[in-house]
C-alpha cells in the first residue's frame, strides 16, 4: 500500500546479463451482435461463437469492412443502437447479393467468419496502440566489478527475481497463458510481457474492450478467489460482510469455496507451495554466499525470506529487513507478497522483487531529517484530538539505484520510484519501518525533457517558474511521501480489531493512506523550511513538483477497468480539488505567443499552507475514527460529486494524452 509511482511510467521486464571477456556466464432470424476470434492459440481460432466477442462499433465495423474488402456496409443504428441486425446490413455496389451474408432473416456462418475477422483486425489495432504509449527507457547496471562470488551471489537473486514474476503471474490468472506465448503475434507476446498478462493498462487501450494480448479476450480470474465466483468487486462486498471476513481477507491468503458454499482461508504457501519453495532455495544460495563475501545482514534478509517463504510467517523477514541500511551492505532487496493495489478486493499482498544498489547519496539528507521525525508526528496530533501521537522509529529512506524490479514491482503503467515497507505486522506496529527512494529512474535527458514539457502543457508562466529540474527537490518530495506513510493511522491501524481495509472496503481505505502519504508532501514543507533544510523557493519548487506529480496520475483517469478506484489518481482529484476550491490554485486564461488563450492552472503559494493542513486535519481524522460517511465524502466530492469540474480532468487527460510514458528495460552487465 506504499508504492509512489512516477507520472505514469510502463514498465517493461527486458533484462540482459551480459559478462566479460573471460568470465564464467551464470544461469548467469434472429438478432446477433458482433463480436471476435478466439485465443491466440492458432488450434483454438475460430471455436468460440461470435456473441461472446467485444460488439464492434457501427464506424469501426464499417471501417474496418472496407479494409477487408468484403462489400457490406452497416447502414443505419436505429432498431437496437451499439448492434448490427440483419435488416441494418447491405452490399455495396451493382445488384449486391446479400444472400452470403443474411440467410431467412438472420446472419450467415460466412458472416459469423467475416465479424470474427474484423473483431481480430480491431483487437489488432488495440494492442498496437497500447505498445505505442511506451517509450523504452533503459535502466543499466555495471556490475562488472563485482567479485566472483558477488556476481553468483547477484545471478541467484535475479533467478529469484525471475520466479516472483511468475508467481505474480499465477496470483493474476495470467499464468495460464504462458504455454501458448510461443505462437502469439510478436505484439501481442510483447504486451504479455510489459504488463505481466494479456490485459491492456495504458490511459488510452484501458477501458478498450478490444484491448487484449489474446485473441479470444481472455477476462481475468484471479487465483486469489474461487474461480467459480464471477470476479467483480460485488464478491469482495460479500467477503467482506461475513463473520470470518478478517482471515478471508488477510492479505497473506487466498479465498476457497468448500463444498457446502462456504467460504475459508487458505495460505498462500499452501496454495502456491511449489513456486514459493523454488524462490526459497534461490534465496538460501544466495544467502550462503552472502555470508561468504562479508555481507552479513544481507545474508540474514536472505536466509530469513527463504523461511518464510515456506513457512508464509513473514515477521522474521521484515525484522532482518528493516536491520540492513546503507551503512551495512551494498545492496537492497525486497522480495516477497506487499502491496495489493493489483487485487480484485485491494486486499491481498502480491509477490515482487525490487533489487538495487545502496546509492549512499542518501545519508546527508538522512542526517538532517531523522531528528525531525518525532515532531512530524506530534504535528498530526496537534491537529485533531481524534488521533493521538505515536513513538516513531522509522528510518529516512535510503536511496537506492534500481538493478532489476518484477512480479508485483513492475507493471505496464507506473514505476515504483519510493515505497515504505512492511504493511502489516510487528515492524509496522512499533513505527519502524524502511522507506526507500529509487534515484536512478527517469534521470536520463530524455525523460527529464520529457516531464518539463507536459509540466508547461498545465501550468501557468509565474508558477512554471518554479519547475526544477533538481533531482534534490523531487527526491524531498517523495521522501516526505514515503515518510508519512510510517505517521499517524497506519496501513496496520486497527480500530476495534479491524484493519482499515474491512472498515473502509479495500479501494476506499487505499485511497485513504496515499492520501494521507501524499498530502504530507505539501504539509511538511513549512516544518523543513523551519528546520533549514529548504528555503522559500524550494519549498515553491516542492509545492510546484507535487503538483505536477498529480497532474500525471489525472491523465490516467480516475477508475481502473474493473471499477476499481485509481488510488494516486483520485488522492490528486482531492488535492487539486481543495486548492481549487479554496483558491490556493486557479485556472487562469494565458495568452500564448502566437496570440492564442490557453486555460492554465496558477498556485498562489501563500494559500497552500492552510489549505493542506486542513486537508491533513480530515485524513488523520477519518482514519483514525473509521468514519466512513465522512471519508466517501471528502473523495468523492472531487471524484464523482459536484465539485469534479474543479479539477479540469478532461483538460489534464487531453493535453498530456499525446505524450509516450517510459518503458522499463533492464540491463545488468556482469
Amino acid at each position: 500500500m506504499k508504492a509512489l509511482p512516477v507520472l505514469a511510467a510502463a514498465v517493461l521486464l527486458i533484462f540482459v546479463v551480459s559478462c566479460e571477456k573471460g568470465g564464467e556466464s551464470g544461469s548467469c432470424g434472429s438478432e446477433q451482435a458482433p463480436v471476435a476470434a478466439v485465443d491466440s492459440n492458432p488450434s483454438d481460432r475460430g471455436g468460440d461463437p461470435v456473441e461472446k466477442l467485444p460488439p464492434l462499433s457501427r464506424d469501426d465495423f464499417n471501417r474496418l469492412a472496407a479494409a477487408a474488402d468484403s462489400s457490406v456496409y452497416w447502414v443505419s443504428d436505429q432498431v437496437d443502437p451499439g448492434v448490427l441486425n440483419p435488416d441494418e446490413l447491405v452490399v455495396t455496389g451493382v445488384s449486391g447479393d446479400l444472400g452470403k451474408w443474411v440467410r431467412d432473416g438472420a446472419f450467415t456462418a460466412d458472416f459469423d467468419r467475416l465479424i470474427r475477422d474484423l473483431s481480430e483486425r480491431r483487437r489488432q489495432e488495440a494492442v498496437a496502440r497500447e505498445l505505442a504509449q511506451g517509450r523504452p527507457t533503459l535502466v543499466m547496471s555495471d556490475l562488472s566489478g563485482l567479485s566472483p562470488d558477488e556476481k553468483q551471489l547477484v545471478t541467484h537473486v535475479l533467478n529469484a527475481a525471475a520466479m516472483t514474476d511468475r508467481l505474480h503471474r499465477l496470483q493474476r490468472g495470467a499464468a495460464t497463458y504462458e504455454k501458448d506465448l510461443a505462437s502469439w503475434r510478436s505484439d501481442d507476446r510483447a504486451l504479455f510481457m510489459r504488463n505481466n498478462g494479456p490485459w491492456c493498462e495504458a490511459p488510452g487501450t484501458a477501458d478498450d474492450p478490444f484491448c487484449n494480448a489474446g485473441s479470444g479476450f481472455p477476462g481475468q480470474v484471479y487465483t486469489t478467489y474461487p474461480a467459480d465466483e464471477k470476479h467483480e468487486l460485488e464478491l469482495c462486498t460479500r467477503l467482506q460482510a461475513l463473520p470470518n471476513a478478517t482471515e478471508l481477507m488477510d492479505p497473506f491468503t487466498v479465498v476457497r469455496k468448500a463444498e457446502d458454499g462456504s467460504f475459508a482461508a487458505v495460505p498462500i504457501n499452501k496454495v502456491y507451495d511449489g513456486p514459493m519453495n523454488e524462490v526459497a532455495a534461490e534465496l538460501d544460495k544466495a544467502a550462503e554466499l552472502a555470508k561468504k563475501v562479508g555481507e552479513d545482514a544481507f545474508a540474514t534478509y536472505l536466509a530469513a525470506a527463504a523461511g518464510s517463504f515456506r513457512s508464509n510467517d513473514w515477521n522474521p523477514a521484515d525484522e532482518a529487513w528493516v536491520a540492513m541500511n546503507a551503512t551495512n551492505s551494498k545492496f537492497y532487496l525486497r522480495i516477497g507478497p506487499d502491496e495489493v493495489y493489483w487485487d480484485l478486493c485491494q486486499q491481498k499482498a502480491g509477490f515482487h522483487t525490487s533489487f538495487a544498489l545502496i546509492d549512499k547519496g542518501s545519508l546527508e539528507l538522512q542526517d538532517k531529517l531523522n531528528p525531525l521525525r518525532s515532531r512530524m508526528e506530534e504535528s498530526l496530533g496537534e491537529l485533531t484530538a481524534d488521533y493521538k501521537p505515536r513513538q516513531v522509529s522509522f528510518q529516512m529512506p535510503d536511496f537506492i539505484q534500481i538493478i532489476m524490479n518484477a512480479g508485483d514491482a513492475r507493471k505496464g503503467i507506473g514505476a515504483t520510484i519510493g515505497q515504505s515497507l512492511p504493511n502489516w505486522g510487528s515492524v509496522v506496529e512499533r513505527g519502524g519501518s524502511r522507506t526507500v527512494v529509487m534515484t536512478n529512474l527517469y534521470q536520463d535527458p530524455d525523460s527529464r525533457e520529457l516531464a518539463k514539457k507536459k509540466a508547461a502543457e498545465l501550468l501557468a508562466p509565474d508558477t512554471m517558474a518554479f519547475y526544477a529540474e533538481e533531482q534534490r527537490i523531487a527526491l524531498i518530495d517523495i521522501i516526505l511521501h514515503e515518510a508519512t506513510h510510517n505517521l499517524g493511522p497506519y496501513s496496520d491501524f486497527r480500530i476495534d480489531g479491524k484493519r482499515a481495509g474491512q472498515i473502509f472496503g479495500g479501494g476506499l481505505a487505499t485511497v485513504l493512506e496515499e492520501l494521507k502519504a501524499q498530502t504530507g508532501s505539501w504539509f511538511y514543507v513549512p516544518l523543513l523550511q523551519e528546520a533549514g533544510v529548504i528555503d522559500e523557493t524550494q519549498a515553491r519548487q516542492l509545492y510546484t513538483h507535487a503538483l505536477v506529480w498529480s497532474f500525471g496520475h489525472l491523465s490516467q483517469g480516475l477508475f481502473a477497468p474493473d471499477g476499481n478506484p485509481k488510488p494516486y489518481s483520485q488522492l490528486s482529484a482531492v488535492i487539486v480539488g481543495r486548492l481549487m476550491d479554496a483558491g490556493a490554485l486557479e485556472w487562469v486564461d494565458v495568452a500564448g505567443a502566437d496570440g492564442s488563450r490557453k486555460g492554465l492552472f496558477n498556485m498562489k503559494f501563500d494559500l497552500v499552507p492552510a489549505v493542506v493542513k486542513t486537508l491533513m486535519r480530515d485524513v488523520v481524522s477519518v482514519k483514525a475514527t473509521g468514519n466512513v460517511e465522512a471519508a466517501r465524502a471528502m473523495v468523492d466530492d472531487f471524484v464523482t460529486g459536484s465539485k469534479k469540474a474543479l479539477v479540469h480532468l478532461d483538460e489534464i487527460k487531453a493535453r498530456l494524452a499525446p505524450y509516450p510514458r517510459g518503458s522499463m528495460i533492464y540491463q545488468v552487465k556482469m
